[in-house]
């Protein structure tokens, strides 16, 4: 069984609670240095609002990128449901890996969202999933499903694979470019198998995608050493 490295549940919630506690701080200091100075300050009332909303809108967008999870749980209860699901689907067959494999899920890689990290001998992969349940196309050199894009799933999963292959270099002076998948989570065979480098497979799929990648020269005691680091910076 893979090894997996997951948040704490307090710690997720004290993580989600201490974003909402952040933004109304933030909207109440606002409002009090913006009102105190001022005599009139109905009168300006409105465009001091105005210019809170602005801010706290700034705000809002940055903590869902680096949290976009909790803040669909906050106020897209029902997608957020559908997407633990798939999460909890993918996990159970990750966990199935051999015990040379190191799962890591949910977590932050500086300012980008990471959805699962796999390591073992056969590489290092940045998974993510699509539960969009219509067929996925390439249209004008973006991968749609219907009028929705998924451009901005498979530049993130890009963004993860650099940001690790730049840690690699500077940690163990290794030149290992991790492999992007996204898992079409209501499709078993998408007609799109490979957008851009990224390999687009079915769940049942998934660990067939994983094993039989040819294996990368990754000592085992590297990817624990990383695993281990990966922990210690960004789960604790």
């Amino acid at each position: 069984m893979a090894h997996l490295i997951v948040h704490r549940k307090e710690s997720i919630k004290n993580s989600s609670t201490g974003q909402l506690f952040f933004v109304l701080v933030v909207a109440a200091a606002l409002i009090g240095f913006m009102l105190y100075p001022m005599d009139d300050w109905k009168e300006n009332i409105l465009s001091t609002l105005a210019t809170t909303c602005i801010i706290l809108v700034v705000v809002g967008v940055a903590l869902n990128r680096l949290n976009p999870m909790q803040w669909k749980r906050l106020f897209h209860r029902k997608k957020y449901e559908e997407l633990i699901k798939a999460d909890r689907r993918i996990l159970s067959l990750l966990k199935t890996l051999t015990d040379q494999h190191y799962v890591l899920y949910d977590f932050n890689l500086e300012l980008v969202h990471v959805g699962f990290l796999v390591l073992g001998p056969q590489g290092i992969f940045v998974v993510d999933k699509t539960i969009i349940r219509s067929s996925i196309r390439v249209e004008k050199g973006m991968l749609m499903a219907e009028k929705d894009s998924l451009q901005k799933q498979t530049g993130n999963l890009w963004r993860v694979c650099h940001l690790i292959n730049i840690l690699l270099k500077k940690g163990y002076n290794a030149e290992i470019m991790p492999k992007p998948i996204l898992v079409t989570m209501n499709e078993t065979h998408p007609d799109v198998q490979l957008f851009d480098g990224i390999s687009l497979v079915g769940l049942e799929s998934l660990r067939d995608e994983i094993e039989s990648t040819d294996p990368a020269v990754i000592p085992l005691e590297q990817i624990q050493g990383f695993a281990a680091y990966l922990e210690e910076r960004y789960f604790k």
